[in-house]
Parts: structure tokens; sequence; C-alpha cells
């Protein structure tokens, strides 16, 4: 079953380059240096998260502060958005949230809600940016409630900007199990106002304990098979990982980490490359380090390509690799 919405935006995608590459950036450490990447490589769609949904339901604008910016880096300044337009086709701006905000801003839909959609699309015209990238989380906690809520949320939102001429990216979750142990399912996205469908192939860690890849070949193969029968190419976009992470051997206790912080724990050089996801493997003692290189994220790009699938966006830019 395809997609039976159709953008009325155009494309990024070309035939004579067929993989688009977004990227997100989140500001302040350890990504500090993520200009670096974009300034080196062509990435066509840079997410930068200048928004965060905060628990009372209410929107916050993170702005670069000069003074401080091993926490505020790549937030939001005049001077950075002019940056990104200089190295980008695209930008979407990313707006953070979890289930407590989420439900503190639905629940005050009259205002609050309506403040929201009206905030991001007002930011989004002034500054003659692409559009808008939701990032709502804690999928495990949404009631059907909640979900209703967000649907409805980004229904109203999407129609909005569309109006604009402007671009809604929705990010959605990703489960080991055979069937979604979540209220989110993909399909009820197929006819709404949602020109790029993130889902996020990673994080495969969390249900299997630590020592396990962000993110198995055959599993990332199995999810971009799935979602090609529901969105066309110039929606699907197929979120792959840079990052990495530590924590105890087979426990649960994961700190994602940059590729850059894990070499500086001499976690990386002397591990091994896992057969199963290509990253990297190194256990000390009772510690595993699991790193994203260049070669990972190569050998899963190539996979994205082989199965067809046209479009990926890295978490994250600053302190990893890059294709």
């Amino acid at each position: 079953m395809l997609s039976n919405y159709h953008s009325a935006h155009s494309s990024i995608f070309n035939s004579q380059n067929p993989t688009a590459l977004h990227a997100w950036i989140y500001y302040g450490a350890p990504a500090q240096n993520a200009p670096d990447t974009y300034k080196k490589h062509k990435i066509d769609v840079l997410r930068p998260q200048y928004f965060n949904l905060l628990d009372d339901g209410s929107l916050q604008r993170i702005d670069e502060d000069p003074y401080d910016l091993y926490t505020t880096q790549n937030a939001f300044s005049e001077k950075n958005i002019s940056e990104l337009k200089m190295y980008s086709k695209e930008q979407l701006v990313t707006i953070s949230g979890h289930v407590t905000g989420m439900r503190n801003a639905f629940a005050k839909r009259a205002t609050n809600y309506t403040g929201i959609v009206d905030i991001l699309v007002d930011f989004v015209n002034e500054h003659q940016l692409t559009g808008i990238d939701i990032d709502f989380e804690s999928y495990n906690l949404w009631t059907k409630t909640d979900y209703t809520n967000y649907k409805h949320f980004i229904s109203v939102l999407g129609s909005k900007l569309h109006k604009s001429s402007k671009k809604l990216a929705v990010c959605g979750p990703m489960w080991t199990s055979s069937h979604s142990p979540h209220q989110w399912k993909y399909i009820d996205f197929v006819n709404l106002p949602v020109d790029y469908i993130t889902p996020m192939v990673y994080d495969y860690q969390w249900d299997y304990g630590a020592g396990q890849p962000t993110c198995p070949l055959a599993w990332l193969k199995r999810w971009i098979l799935m979602m090609k029968k529901l969105f066309k190419n110039e929606r699907l976009v197929i979120g792959l990982p840079s990052y990495g992470y530590t924590a105890s051997l087979g426990q649960y206790n994961i700190k994602n980490l940059s590729l850059e912080q894990i070499k500086h724990l001499n976690g990386y050089h002397g591990g091994i490359r896992d057969n199963s996801s290509a990253e990297i493997i190194k256990v000390v003692g009772n510690t595993v380090y699991v790193s994203n290189d260049r070669e990972s994220m190569n050998v899963k790009r190539k996979l994205v390509e082989s199965l067809g699938a046209t479009q990926v966006s890295v978490w994250h830019l600053g302190g990893n690799d890059w294709f």
C-alpha cells in the first residue's frame, strides 16, 4: 500500500543523485563541531534542533549564547540560519519533546496547542526556512488518547505549513518485536499531511542490552522493506545512527556517546568489527563500547540504496564520522 498523500512541494530527490542526505544537528556538547561536517560534505537537508517542548507544554526556543557555546553552539541565531542555508538545500527546524510536555500541550488545545502551531509556522515563514521536524518521543508511555491528540496536532500543523508552502517531517519509533508495542502505527500517517516520514532505525541496544549493536543490518533491512510498502521514496527518510554508546556488558545503564568521545575513552581502537552491523564493539573488563564509524555508516547506506530507498537521515552531526 503506497501513500495516497502527495506533497505539493518540490522534492530534493534527483534521479541523477540517488540518495538524498539529511542530518540532525543537536546544540551544544558533544556536537559543537557539526559545521565541520556540513561544510566539508554535501548534505541536502539539515535538521537543527531550535526548540524543545517543555514538560509544562510550552515551547522553549534554544538560542546560541556566545558566552556559553559549550551548551548552546549550533542553536538558533541569525548567523547560524544563514550558514545552514549556504550549505544545504533544505532546513527543517527540529522540535524535541516527550510525553509529559505533549500531554500538557494537548490538554490546553484552545490556547497553548494552537499557539504552538502558530509559533512554529510563523518562525519558518519569518526566517524563510523549509519547514518543521517533529520529534516527540517516550513512545512506550503514550496512551490511546495521547496518540489521537498527536495525530490531530500533526494534521493541523501540516495543513497550516502547507498553506505557506512549507514542509513537515515526523520522526517515528522502531521496535524489535513482530508487532508494535506502542500506540503508533505507521499506516496511520499514510494520508496525513507529512512530507517526510522518518523511522529512526537505531537504539536496538535498548531492547537487548549492552553489547548489542545500535542497528543490525537484518533489522534495518526488515524495516526498510516494511516502510517501502507504505510510503513512496519522496516521503520516506530512513533514520541511521552515527553515534555509539558505552555500558556494563549485558546491562541497561547505556550512555550514548559520539565517536570522538568513545575514542577519548579508548573504546574504539582495538575493537572488533561486528558482522551483523558493521559496527565496532570493544569489551574492556565488564565495560562494552559500541561505535559507528565511516565504514559502518557506508555499509548501512549501501543496504538502504540496494533496497531502493532514496533518503537517509543521520543522528547526529558533530563528534561523529560521515559517509
